[in-house]
């Protein structure tokens, strides 16, 4: 009798045991089915950046995702990461730059950083962000100039500093001065130089464009000046895209009535202060190119400047001006 009650109360117990265990084992199983992976939660943002009409849905989550994961190469969030899962302080600031997102903020500011050909910059509101085609002009002026020789150059609103950055990390004899507008882009330019050891080469200067060089410049000369000036016609600029006319620094980008008038004072600063044979490397509006061109022929003959060639970007619009001075 005490042997039948003891295999019934072990019984009873063994079937307790396995119920809990069911229990907790579908709980665990409904708790790995539920886990956001970067495959899901990439899934559902950009079908709402696409509902909201973001543009570049994919790229912009998958922006946000490589920098909450820490992962360097953009691929790898698709390639290595697709199946991770992610833990609830990773899902909230996911969800935290998403919103800035749909806000239309620009992904470099979101994200804080930005990748310039070989340089990682750090990105500030309202700096004006470096696009594509000024890293088509970097190459053009490196097929150019001799990478072994001294070189001496200006450049006309340095921004995040990614012009005179590339070209001190190419050249290694060369130095800098750069000039901004904007104080807080000259403090960029310059964290941004000591972040990749090129500080020691470069002066900043915190300087209207339209302006004269300041005095302590007055009688500096240069191999080379490079520019990717405003050169927006102000009319333009209430249609340019939210992410541009709201965040980015409208000084950045507006070039006056005809686009040029920051151009011109520039062309003027080359004449001044290039080099016999110096060059002046611009980066303009399409529909520039030849109005620079006449604009030196028939204007401006006095500033010793000649029209050399004008280039095409990867849109094949014709974006770059070489100028030489003579």
């Amino acid at each position: 009798m005490f042997i039948s009650r003891s295999i019934s109360r072990l019984l009873k117990n063994s079937a307790s045991v396995n119920a809990f265990t069911r229990q907790n084992f579908c709980a665990e199983a409904l708790n790995t089915a539920t886990v956001p992976t970067v495959r899901t939660v990439k899934d559902k943002w950009i079908s709402r950046f696409q509902t909201e009409n973001i543009p570049e849905a994919d790229a912009s989550i998958t922006n946000i995702l490589a920098h909450v994961l820490k992962v360097q190469c953009l691929s790898d969030v698709n390639d290595r990461h697709q199946e991770t899962k992610l833990d609830e302080a990773q899902l909230a600031k996911i969800d935290e730059l998403c919103e800035c997102r749909l806000a239309r903020m620009p992904i470099q500011y979101i994200i804080h950083e930005w990748e310039f050909r070989d340089l990682t910059l750090k990105m500030i509101p309202p700096v004006f962000i470096p696009r594509p085609e000024t890293e088509e002009l970097i190459e053009l002026i490196l097929q150019q100039i001799d990478a072994e020789k001294e070189l001496k150059f200006l450049e006309i609103g340095c921004g995040t500093g990614a012009i005179s950055l590339s070209i001190l990390k190419h050249v290694p004899k060369a130095s800098a001065i750069a000039l901004d507008q904007s104080t807080l882009a000259c403090e960029l330019t310059l964290e941004n130089a000591t972040q990749h050891d090129l500080a020691e080469n470069l002066r900043i200067f915190r300087h209207k464009l339209v302006d004269k060089l300041p005095t302590e410049l007055e009688s500096h000369k240069f191999d080379m000046i490079v520019s990717n000036p405003p050169y927006v016609p102000s009319r333009q600029l209430l249609a340019l895209e939210p992410e541009i006319k709201i965040y980015e620094d409208l000084r950045a980008l507006d070039g006056g009535p005809d686009g040029l008038t920051v151009v011109k004072a520039i062309l003027d600063i080359a004449g001044r202060h290039l080099e016999p044979s110096g060059v002046l490397w611009l980066e303009v509006d399409s529909s520039h190119p030849p109005l620079i061109e006449k604009y030196l022929e028939e204007a401006v003959p006095q500033l010793g400047l000649k029209f050399m060639s004008s280039y095409k970007d990867l849109f094949r619009k014709e974006r770059f001006v070489e100028i030489m001075k003579v």
